[in-house]
């Protein structure tokens, strides 16, 4: 791994929240596309954020890249609701993203007061 962030496990999770929702917004239809493209941005977005913050300095700078990232992860809480009572998502689908973005928020939030672990090899 070239870069600093593809080692982090809050990135590598969010990668992997984030090719599920774009799968899942993608078969959401014309007529819910302004929701899917909201989910699929945002997830997008969260991984950008993560990589970004290893990226900054000083620390204040980091903080503030990867607050923006739970920011994020936050915001997409509703937009998964919303799919799942619009019948867009599957039940099981929906508490799973669910608590993919819960765990992403506390390990965002690990590295907002400090440190995170670097991925096991």
């Amino acid at each position: 791994m070239a870069f600093t962030f593809e080692g982090l496990n809050v990135y590598q999770r969010a990668l992997k929240v984030a090719e599920t929702v774009s799968g899942a917004a993608a078969a959401f239809g014309r007529g819910h596309y302004p929701l899917g493209d909201e989910l699929r941005r945002g997830s997008y977005r969260v991984c950008q954020q993560i990589a970004e913050g290893t990226g900054r300095w000083p620390r204040a700078e980091q903080r503030g890249a990867f607050s923006g990232a739970r920011g994020v992860v936050l915001e997409l809480v509703p937009l998964l609701e919303l799919a799942r009572r619009a019948s867009l998502l599957p039940v099981e689908m929906h508490e799973s993203l669910k608590g993919e973005l819960e765990a992403l928020s506390k390990m965002l939030t690990g590295l907002i007061r400090g440190g995170e672990k670097k991925e096991e090899k």
